[in-house]
């Protein structure tokens, strides 16, 4: 082995908060892992993130997405306080509740189809009608006709809990290499893998994980290569510090807002596929303003504090890719998140790393990449 190439047990391409999940659940264990990160940890998904944690509002029906949503939330509060023990950092996650609303006859149809099939797959949910809105939530519009409430779905604050990983993961033996593009990924012929990166030398491994989020086709990597886009979201954020509403709150089509312990209100998102430009657009912070004019008005005169926006790893059929290469077993996939990295971060993690260990994970096959093949 020349001078330009290293060896690890397990590379870990990516550290966004699905690669430094993985890495945080690898700690404990005998390997030498490494953590390639090619600009900045969290910067094109995870810092963008408004941290949303609701995974009957993510879905269009029952199936394994929802169910691996819902086995990520019920690992939160633990994930959430083992890494602020570490690190000493809080993510502030908060157990608010969601509420999901409608502004206009078709819309409360849409919302109470939803509820037929919804009201069985979680704890406490009810329906809420335009009466009970007005007295339990009176900061919201008469427009809003009805609501599904979900109290225990909650949000968290995604660059803080990714900083919180990062400085866990500093106490412990994996190492990390920021500034550093994987250019190729090449298979050898004693098993391993060699990753090739920009500054020219050479990185070699046991096992990969893929986790760079939308910018998988963008490295040189074996066939099949299962198809991952990047989706731009905007974003932006109000500060209003006495705002009482405490819920976070969905709209159609795709709006929220998310009221944070800071006093920021976070308001999103757009879905755009425009390649790889993050941008801000008055027509595009529109889409989701606009509809709150019926929805809660007193953020629309807010003070703006900031806009921003990222990019979503997106997959023809919407989920994630988790499981090995096709045909090379210690290639493993772990991207394609979209909307809902944040959410799944712990239970990605766990199952990965388990993956990684050995064990044949069933629960794993209906994300597994070479359904593309």
């Amino acid at each position: 082995m020349d001078s330009r190439t290293t060896e690890w047990d397990i590379v870990i391409v990516g550290a966004g908060i699905i690669g430094c999940s993985i890495a945080w659940h690898l700690r404990k264990g005998p390997f030498r892992v490494l953590l390639v990160e090619r600009s900045e940890p969290g910067g094109l998904a995870t810092n963008a993130a408004a941290g949303i944690l609701g995974p009957l509002n993510e879905t269009s029906g029952p199936g394994p997405l929802l169910d691996l949503m819902q086995e990520s939330l019920a690992l939160y509060p633990s994930f959430v306080d083992d890494v602020q023990k570490a690190s000493g950092l809080s993510a502030d996650l908060v157990s608010s509740g969601i509420l999901s609303v409608a502004t206009s006859p078709e819309e409360l149809k849409s919302l109470t189809a939803r509820w037929q099939w919804q009201q069985s797959r979680g704890k406490g949910l009810s329906f809420l009608h335009s009466d009970e809105i007005r007295k339990e939530f009176p900061d919201l519009s008469p427009s809003v006709l009805g609501a599904i409430h979900y109290p225990h779905e909650s949000h968290v604050f995604a660059p803080r809990l990714l900083k919180g990983l990062l400085g866990g993961l500093s106490r412990t033996s994996v190492s990390f290499r920021s500034g550093t593009s994987i250019r190729k990924i090449r298979p050898e012929g004693n098993g391993d893998l060699t990753a090739e990166t920009s500054h020219g030398d050479r990185i070699r491994s046991r096992k990969i994980v893929l986790t760079p989020g939308a910018y998988l086709n963008e490295m040189e990597i074996p066939s099949p290569v299962p198809p991952v886009i990047p989706a731009n979201g905007q974003i932006l954020s109000v500060r209003i510090p006495d705002f009482p509403l405490r819920k976070v709150v969905f709209y159609p089509e795709k709006g929220y807002f998310v009221p944070k312990l800071d006093g920021t209100v976070v308001i999103g998102a757009t879905e755009e596929t425009v390649g790889f430009q993050t941008r801000v657009t008055p027509r595009g912070i529109m889409e989701f303003l606009a509809p709150l004019e019926h929805v809660c008005p007193r953020l629309l005169d807010a003070p703006l504090q900031l806009t921003w926006s990222g990019l979503r790893p997106k997959t023809p059929d919407g989920l994630p890719l988790l499981g090995p290469h096709p045909l090379h077993s210690n290639l493993i996939f772990a991207t394609g998140h979209y909307r809902n990295g944040i959410l799944l971060a712990p239970v990605t993690g766990q199952k990965i790393a388990a993956l990684l260990q050995g064990k044949d994970l069933d629960d794993l096959r209906p994300f597994s990449p070479d359904r593309f093949v």
